[in-house]
């Protein structure tokens, strides 16, 4: 996909949903209006909150296969992470990238005594789980 793609797809993506505020706005319907606002701000927040991961080339990995397939993509983060063995899951998540089909990819990421990674293409997991102290 190139950037002009990218660029005509992210703004589609904008004009769909103010074209639906827009409607129910003239409706009336302000529940589906702050449905919506209240999603587009959780999905903010949550891409927001991986962005900011320690692991940054994940994070830039992950950005560039968001912006280059037709894949849609959801994090939940529950860590802000080390940014130790940024390589191995970047590595480990490129692999998988390329060998799923689907369409909705989420990203989870946990932190207990290790970190927990799961990758999730249209609901079905891959885990991998990375020591705190030696990697995946």
């Amino acid at each position: 996909m190139n950037e002009l793609d990218i660029y005509l797809r992210a703004k589609h993506d904008i004009s769909n949903q103010l074209q639906l505020l827009s409607i129910y706005c003239e409706l009336g319907d302000y529940t589906k209006v702050n449905s919506i606002v209240d999603n587009w701000s959780d999905k903010l927040q949550r891409e927001q909150r991986f962005i900011q991961l320690s692991w940054s080339r994940f994070v830039q990995t992950v950005i560039h296969y968001k912006l280059t397939t037709e894949f849609r993509f959801d994090y939940q983060i529950e860590t802000s992470g080390s940014g130790e063995d940024d390589h191995l899951i970047t590595e480990k998540f490129v692999e998988w990238i390329k060998q799923v089909q689907g369409e909705q990819i989420l990203i989870e990421i946990k932190e207990a005594d290790d970190y927990l990674f799961r990758f999730v293409i249209d609901g079905h997991p891959t885990e991998y789980k990375m020591s705190k102290k030696r990697g995946v």
